[in-house]
């Protein structure tokens, strides 16, 4: 019987907020607050936040093993990080991850990775964090991976991974802009080929002008890391990639998952991210993690 190798993600609070950690470049002496373990049915991965009401609502992909897709789900904290409420806010026929969640003009928008479904969908919350509807104005036709938009330079951008080449999916980065959030979107083409660094995984932030990208090192293992990717030039109407560091994944508190991050994310004073471990074995459940969309 063949040995599988799966990865396993578990994401985590981190109590300092994302400036900080993108100028300390490291996650020493920061306080953690994990999210809730999935066990063996599943896990918790992509996490992205928003506060409303003085609660915390992080909404993150959860694989089920059994379903061999992902949902998106939310999970709500007080003040003081205690878990009030967690449940599914969307689902689709396909796979859901990546639920880049962000306000714009008074309303909430949600846009997940849905590459599968052969399109990028934009949804508005109509009862958030609840209820979400689809916004058929947004027109951007391709199913971009890990879609991450900013809104910069009295511009849009839209930081994406093509689909296709499957060896695209952890090694390019794509840049488009429109002059409204729902377009018309123009693909201005790739602007990096390179498995250590060029993948969006987390939420952008504007220094000195520059855009700070959190993007996945992918060069020995998918998600293996996070590079903080920067990207200068917006006002020139052609951004340029003037280089990143990689943020060191190895910490005491996260020694229970050593082999990786790939999502890192702001949300106020606090910080989300998600960390891995690759599991190997035999069985089903690993034969069904082998359906997941490691892309």
């Amino acid at each position: 019987m063949k040995l599988f190798k799966m990865d396993y993600w578990r994401s985590a609070i981190l109590h300092a907020p994302f400036e900080q950690i993108v100028r300390q470049n490291s996650l020493d002496d920061i306080d953690m607050t994990f999210l809730p373990s999935c066990g063996k049915e599943g896990f918790l991965a992509d996490p992205f936040g928003l506060w409303q009401a003085g609660h915390l609502h992080v909404f993150a992909e959860y694989y089920d093993y059994a379903q061999g897709k992902g949902i998106i789900e939310v999970l709500i904290y007080d003040e003081h990080f205690a878990l009030q409420e967690r449940r599914c806010v969307l689902s689709e026929e396909w796979h859901l991850s990546y639920p880049y969640v962000f306000q714009h003009e008074g309303c909430v928008y949600m846009l997940p990775e849905a590459y599968k479904s052969g399109r990028l969908t934009l949804y508005k919350a109509t009862s958030f964090p609840y209820e979400w509807e689809r916004v058929p104005t947004f027109d951007f036709p391709i199913g971009a991976i890990d879609a991450t938009p900013l809104h910069h330079a009295g511009r849009w951008w839209l930081f994406w991974t093509p689909p296709t080449p499957k060896l695209a999916r952890q090694s390019t980065l794509h840049i488009a802009l429109a002059e409204e959030l729902t377009g018309p979107w123009c693909d201005m083409g790739h602007f990096l080929i390179d498995r250590s660094g060029a993948r969006p995984g987390g939420t952008p932030f504007i220094e000195d002008g520059e855009v700070v990208l959190p993007v996945q090192d992918c060069s020995e293992t998918y998600g293996g890391g996070i590079r903080l990717l920067r990207i200068s030039g917006f006002k020139k109407g052609r951004p340029s990639i003037c280089g990143g560091d990689s943020i060191p994944v190895h910490v005491p508190e996260i020694k229970d998952y050593p082999d990786g991050m790939h999502t890192l994310s702001a949300a106020g004073d606090i910080t989300l991210v998600d960390f891995k471990k690759i599991r190997r074995g035999l069985g089903p459940v690993l034969f069904n993690l082998k359906q997941q969309v490691f892309k």
